[in-house]
């Protein structure tokens, strides 16, 4: 078997049982020959909802981050706690450095941690046992939360003075449908059997554009010069097709994963990171008549490289694979 320590950290509004669901750890195991008693699950915890305990997979992420940390006060927390999994790596004669595999905000929790080189107020702190990242959908530039089709329609402003008022329209129709594309990934996040995510959750507000917390990280003097990272990212391009006063005239728009758009996910300030960007195209012929369903523009369903289908990619998970058996 090879040992390779590995924690496995999802997304806001996941769980631990993803990573099974996906298949990820099996194909580490027996495509990969990894070690399975050093692939870890990460936990975010648990917070009391009145009596009952509840995952806290929406909380706060620099308070989740210190789960990540050595520290004695995270209750049964030694399984994926980076430090103690790279002494018990180099005691079964294993590397003394951990792999982070992360997706989504669980790459913005790792980022936070290795950004301790000094303790915070909670006494997290990275100690320089961890060797490479790999991010997978992160919005390293924070994830776009807002309304997307003004910004767009603004790039096209010259276009827009050649197209008669039935293509503006359109087209104001397609931008606002992918708004309901990216609130469709938002509900697929937790999966089957989590809550839906509040549009309120701490977790979701540090994840956005403006998030104080991003502007925390993407200080190049946060990341660690000697951690290497890979950023693995979805590319959805759409070409639509623009009937003008003359012509029907293709545009080409690129819309990331549906939430984190590449340049987001495929920047780490401070480092270098390998990217490897995995693509869909389609082609919308907006004179067609409107559908109320925006998803039949991708067959009736997301797409396979949208921000909640990336991890279940074989081409996703080999890359993930490729880059801990032979980097």
């Amino acid at each position: 078997m090879l040992l390779r320590p590995v924690i496995l950290i999802h997304d806001l509004g996941g769980s631990p049982d993803d990573w099974d669901r996906w298949g990820v750890i099996s194909r580490l195991v027996n495509e990969g020959g990894l070690d399975p008693r050093l692939i870890r699950r990460f936990e975010y915890g648990y917070v009391r909802h009145g009596t009952v305990p509840r995952y806290d997979a929406q909380g706060d992420l620099i308070q989740i981050a210190h789960r990540l940390s050595d520290a004695a006060a995270v209750p049964d927390g030694e399984a994926f706690q980076v430090d103690a999994l790279a002494a018990e790596s180099r005691a079964l004669g294993g590397p003394d450095k951990v792999s982070l595999v992360a997706l989504g905000a669980g790459g913005i929790l790792a980022r936070y941690y290795l950004s301790r080189r000094t303790p915070d107020a909670l006494g997290t702190r990275y100690n320089g046992n961890v060797d490479k990242v790999i991010l997978v959908g992160t919005p390293n530039r924070g994830a776009r939360l807002e309304s997307v089709a003004g910004d767009w329609e603004r790039r096209m402003g010259w276009l827009r003075l050649f197209m008669p008022a039935r293509a503006k329209d359109a087209m104001k129709r397609a931008f606002a449908a992918f708004d309901a594309l990216r609130d469709r990934v938002l509900a697929e996040m937790p999966g089957e059997s989590g809550p839906p995510i509040s549009p309120r959750a701490l977790g979701l507000l540090q994840i956005s554009e403006k998030s104080f917390l991003l502007r925390y990280l993407n200080r190049p003097e946060c990341t660690p010069r000697d951690v290497r990272f890979w950023c693995l990212a979805g590319q959805i391009t759409v070409q639509f097709l623009i009937p003008t006063r003359t012509a029907c005239v293709p545009v080409e728009v690129h819309f990331g994963d549906l939430l984190t758009m590449l340049h987001s996910a495929t920047a780490v300030p401070g480092a270098r990171p390998v990217p490897a960007v995995f693509r869909n195209g389609y082609c919308v012929d907006v004179t067609r008549p409107a559908t109320d369903d925006p998803l039949a523009w991708f067959g009736g369903d997301l797409p396979p490289y949208a921000h909640t289908r990336l991890m279940q990619q074989t081409e996703v998970q080999r890359a993930i694979l490729d880059i801990l058996t032979h980097n």
